[in-house]
């Protein structure tokens, strides 16, 4: 005869109601709920830190209702500051340019197309104010990124052909300077050098190649700005903080720590070591 066996009654929700607790939707800020946000490349402004708003430039191209504050505080000031007057590592130290100039370095842009092609980012420091106006910046940013876009697109029928005619020809078709990306490369080099002679020298301002920088970065040459006018304190660096640090006094010895002496070896009486002796 088969038995029967009774139901397991199921637990009751711990609020006493006959309803099970509804499952909490998870937040869309979260990163491990597999919920896939836009992630759009930075297009904004990064102001210099304790400048007044007054001193903002205005853009003509900015929509209404676009908020244009100070964006600084995202940005803890150090080297990684938009904004950051880097000293000119283009240029002799004993040039007269490497204390007269310093470097504005613009960062790479990995949200536009990873590392399929360098591209930079559409930030815009303050600090150019003086020497470039912000839509000027914006658009040597764009077409310096369209045109390194368009010479590293690997899936173009160019670069197909490309491929093919080097290894077909034992790659003297990339010898030659045949190759689609050596071309707009070059043409991108010597669009630099004639913005350099034609804009850029008057204001003192000059773009770093990019084959000198290995494409990791876009560095900006410009005239001093002398930091301290500005905020009133003097960028900190690496070398400032090595001259400050206080030297320590090691006595005769030089920079090896003295230790303080051992302790003397007292020998009782009646000690092994007294009966051998």
């Amino acid at each position: 005869m088969p038995v029967e066996q009774e139901p397991v009654p199921s637990p009751a929700p711990a609020d006493g109601s006959g309803h099970h607790a509804p499952i909490p939707s998870p937040r869309p800020d979260d990163l491990e709920s597999g919920i896939l946000k836009d992630i759009k490349p930075s297009s904004g402004r990064a102001s210099l830190p304790s400048r007044p708003s007054s001193m903002h430039s205005h853009r003509t191209d900015l929509a209404p209702g676009t908020d244009a504050e100070d964006t600084a505080s995202e940005f803890p000031w150090g080297p990684q500051h938009p904004c950051f007057p880097h000293p000119n590592p283009h240029v002799p130290k004993d040039s007269p340019l490497y204390h007269t100039t310093r470097i504005i370095r613009i960062n790479r842009d990995w949200m536009v197309k990873g590392d399929l092609a360098p591209t930079f980012a559409n930030l815009y420091p303050e600090i150019l104010d003086p020497v470039i106006p912000e839509d000027d910046f914006r658009a040597i940013v764009k077409r310096i990124n369209d045109t390194l876009i368009d010479a590293f697109d690997p899936l173009s029928f160019r670069s197909w052909l490309d491929s093919v005619m080097g290894v077909a020809t034992f790659w003297l078709w990339d010898d030659a300077g045949l190759t689609k990306v050596k071309k707009q490369l070059g043409a991108l080099e010597r669009w630099i050098d004639d913005w350099n002679k034609d804009v850029g020298e008057k204001e003192g301002v000059k773009i770093i190649p990019l084959r000198r920088t290995g494409y990791l970065t876009l560095d900006i040459q410009i005239p001093d700005p002398h930091f301290e006018n500005i905020t009133g304190s003097r960028p900190n660096t690496q070398q400032d903080d090595l001259h400050s640090a206080a030297p320590q006094e090691h006595g005769d010895f030089g920079s090896y720590p003295i230790a303080p002496p051992p302790p003397a070896l007292q020998v009782s009486a009646g000690s092994p070591v007294e009966a051998q002796s």
